[in-house]
């Protein structure tokens, strides 16, 4: 990716771009956004600013721009929230203006797009289309009708709220575990926890009435297939339809089965196994052998350590690193 004397790319999951010369802007978001960018402003006066920490399936960004842009995306490009800090963004298309806290959402069509950035500073959350598409299936053998957003803003302020809080953390655990970045136990569940938080922030077609083998192949025999799906790779990235196809019926019939049966759902009852492999892999190191709480945590999908510490102790009852020193 193209890169001015004034930027920094820091390592291969963390960029940062500035320019002041519109050329350059231009084929920088080209690379970085997969568009085809027109930039109209004033070269005198114009200003860029981009920072990028890019993990895998989505992306966590930071814009500062002022101008208007055309553009057109492949479809292919990741599904984008935008959230404005200070200054607005004008969608001229649809005549929609978003000003400080608000939410814009943007999917790919091919078309073609002209915004407005007035003195715009904003965040941009980045989602690979497809973990959108597998998030909001429910039959894991059928992906079903073509995904559809019926609105680019939230409905209610607490959906805003909510799309807030997931990012927050979801930032906040990425940053504070930096060396497992691209870790898949970690990358995988916050790419969906992202994705499906988008599914209940912007109105879209996803919602399906529920079948009546949803609760009919709730069963034992479907929870045990699940279970022992869980057990024996527990060291993999797996979501929810992962767990279903492996029961053999839907995301909904699954989800019902723990419940009904175990009182817990498919997710939690992995942390629980993970947990306990975490327990096992801080009883079997040696002094000396260099583990630490914290490598443990993220080697088993826990990318926050004082979270991983306080589930530990609640179940083992005591700290992971007073067994790890034992």
């Amino acid at each position: 990716m193209p890169l001015t004397d004034d930027s920094q790319a820091q390592d291969r999951h963390r960029i940062e771009f500035a320019t002041t010369d519109p050329e350059r802007a231009m084929a920088y978001l080209n690379a970085a956004f997969g568009s085809a960018t027109t930039i109209h402003s004033h070269p005198d006066t114009y200003r860029f600013k981009h920072r990028r920490l890019s993990v895998g399936p989505f992306c966590l960004d930071s814009l500062e721009h002022h101008a208007l842009i055309e553009y057109r995306c492949d479809t292919e490009t990741p599904i984008m929230v935008t959230r404005v800090h200070r200054g607005c963004r004008t969608d001229l298309d649809r005549g929609i203006r978003y000003g400080i806290g608000d939410l814009g959402l943007h999917v790919n069509t091919g078309r073609l797009h002209r915004v407005r950035q007035e003195a715009l500073e904003g965040s941009l959350v980045g989602i690979a289309a497809q973990v959108v598409v597998e998030v909001a299936r429910n039959d894991p053998e059928c992906p079903g009708p073509p995904l559809r957003f019926t609105a680019v803003s939230p409905d209610r302020p607490a959906d805003v709220r909510r799309w807030l809080h997931v990012v927050d953390y979801v930032t906040d655990s990425v940053q504070n575990a930096p060396d497992f970045i691209a870790h898949p136990l970690l990358v995988g569940p916050f790419a969906r926890l992202l994705a499906a938080t988008l599914l209940t922030t912007f109105p879209n077609t996803c919602a399906t009435e529920p079948h009546h083998y949803d609760r009919t192949d709730a069963t034992v025999a479907a929870l045990s297939r699940a279970v022992g799906f869980l057990e024996a790779n527990a060291d993999l990235d797996i979501s929810v339809v992962d767990v279903a196809r492996a029961a053999r019926v839907t995301v909904r019939a699954v989800q019902r089965a723990f419940r009904r049966h175990l009182g817990t759902t498919p997710m939690a009852y992995l942390r629980r196994v993970r947990l306990a492999r975490a327990h096992d892999q801080l009883r079997a190191a040696e002094p000396g052998d260099g583990t630490t709480v914290a490598d443990v945590a993220f080697r088993w999908g826990f990318g926050h350590v004082g979270r991983f510490t306080g589930a530990y102790r609640q179940i083992y009852g005591e700290q992971p690193g007073q067994t790890l020193r034992r």
